[in-house]
């Protein structure tokens, strides 16, 4: 929008300077006024000289409606429009037009990065339990069956060979084992722990994705309301250009003005319908955008309600402006990821201390009880069991603890550095977001008096335009300069809310 205003300006300055450059030389053709004389005190003055009577009427005060009505022009205004481009079809079982909380709620249900992020979640999970593990029993039944078939060596008497029969055995056996570790120093413990703030950091971060994805949501919803009035303002623009013609053809068939006055009027007119077809062109890009944020195909023509009134102030704003200390200490205690910075010190901790206690003796109780057969024939069976306690003392691992130890302290060591960056991160997150939501709040406040007072100066040049008392140049400044209150009126409005959102966001405090 900023840039169609530029190239809107920059021409009808162009057409002023050279409309006030042409002023003291009549252009060759073009009929001359030369002002009335002025009477001499006590003579009366030349008759008045009443306006035509055909000349139009001044275009009523510009207001602009809900962003979201429809224009009721095809896609492009101007041109040659290419089917299946532009408008698509409407959602299939859901409104056409969404609320943000609707909205928020379809991309919460329809956005795969949430899928991946709970995925993510119940790995770590999965990690807490395998962790857990260390501290349960283990039962295990052995069963087996072994043949053995065995000659025997013979020898030699008297030329002929003694060969001993062949011994042939068979055994049974099946036996149940038990074992349970009774202290290894806190190592499983230290596990434990580690693999539960890491799962507690990953739920954080889902917390923190849903945020995300409806910050995401806002963002793209207020965008689209954004370009949906912005196209709004281009349609107004032309519509103000046409009026501005029609005055000037009445201001030639008055005499008033030359006949090539028409072309500089005509330039903004064109110049106003490219940028209506820009506008378009943004609007459904930005209706694309809001589609896709909310995991819809980008060809949906889903529409975001306009939940801000036209000539809103900033007390429409409900969200109160706290301090700088006072937003940093909510950020601090409802930003997930935060806490999960937070967390993943205290399990890199936890880690370290488990891979210190690498080396440390382990004590665990064994038990066992079976049946085994004792003849060869697979009979006799009789019963044995056993009880005892194993200790295990490591001496040498060939450096395997010291390697975990020390990658376990770089870990922390960078656990440490990813939480003062968050914290720094956050804080100015926080003084911007601030900053920014009150210049909203204040700009949104000013904007209302530079809508009304444009609308005042364009009706006024046009009512003098009519009298013939102004020039062509001062009516062409009164339409920029209601076009730009116009566009600084629509920047204003859903700046406030995208501010709004932002701080919600930067705070925590953006989703239920």
């Amino acid at each position: 929008m900023n840039s169609r205003l530029l190239i809107h300006t920059a021409g009808v300055a162009a057409a002023a300077f050279a409309l006030a450059f042409a002023a003291s030389t009549p252009a060759r053709g073009a009929s001359t006024h030369q002002p009335a004389p002025v009477a001499a005190a006590g003579t009366p003055g030349p008759p008045a000289v009443l306006p035509p009577s055909n000349l139009p009427t001044p275009y009523p005060e510009v207001t602009l409606g809900p962003a979201n009505a429809p224009t009721s022009l095809p896609f492009p205004a101007y041109g040659s429009p290419v089917p299946g481009v532009g408008k698509g079809p409407a959602p299939s079982g859901l409104p056409q037009i969404v609320t943000l909380k609707q909205a928020e709620d379809i991309a919460f249900a329809r956005v795969p990065t949430l899928a991946s992020a709970r995925a993510d979640a119940g790995i770590a999970h999965a990690a807490v339990r395998l962790a857990q593990t260390g501290y349960l029993p283990s039962l295990a039944g052995t069963g087996s069956t072994t043949h053995t078939n065995e000659q025997n060596g013979g020898s030699t008497r008297s030329g002929f060979v003694t060969v001993a029969p062949e011994y042939n055995t068979t055994d049974n056996s099946l036996s149940v084992g038990l074992k349970q570790l009774i202290w290894d120093g806190g190592k499983i413990a230290a596990s434990i722990r580690s693999a539960s703030y890491a799962e507690t950091a990953s739920v954080d971060n889902y917390k923190r994705d849903l945020q995300t994805v409806a910050y995401n949501v806002a963002q793209a919803y207020y965008n689209a309301l954004l370009a949906e009035r912005s196209t709004a303002v281009a349609v107004e623009t032309v519509k103000l250009d046409l009026v501005q013609e029609d005055l000037v053809r009445a201001s030639i068939r008055a005499g008033t003005e030359a006949p090539t006055d028409l072309a500089t009027a005509q330039l903004p007119t064109a110049q106003a319908r490219v940028a209506l077809v820009k506008a378009q062109a943004t609007e459904y890009d930005a209706i694309a955008t809001f589609a896709n944020a909310m995991g819809l195909d980008s060809n949906t023509f889903i529409e975001p309600y306009d939940d801000t009134p036209v000539n809103s102030t900033g007390s429409v704003s409900t969200i109160p402006v706290p301090s700088y200390d006072k937003a940093l200490v909510r950020a601090y205690a409802l930003r997930p990821d935060f806490d999960a910075s937070l967390r993943t010190v205290q399990s890199s901790q936890a880690a370290l201390r488990s891979a210190k206690l690498g080396l440390f003796p382990t004590l665990s109780g064994s038990a066992s009880f079976g049946t085994a057969s004792t003849n060869s024939q697979a009979g006799a069976y009789l019963n044995n069991n056993s009880i005892g306690l194993v200790l295990s003392v490591p001496l040498y691992d060939q450096g395997i603890t010291a390697a975990n130890v020390l990658q376990a302290r770089y870990t922390l060591d960078n656990s440490n550095a990813e939480l003062e960056t968050a914290r720094q991160n956050l804080q100015l997150a926080v003084k911007q977001a601030l900053v920014n939501l009150v210049a909203a709040r204040s700009q949104l406040d000013e904007v209302q008096a530079e809508v009304a007072k444009a609308n005042e100066v364009l009706r006024a040049t046009q009512a003098q335009y009519r009298a013939g008392v102004t020039t062509l140049p001062l009516l062409l400044n009164a339409q920029v300069g209601i076009t730009q209150a116009l566009v600084d009126q629509v920047s204003a409005v859903y700046s406030l809310r995208q501010a709004e959102q932002t701080y919600l966001y930067t705070v925590g405090a953006n989703t239920p």
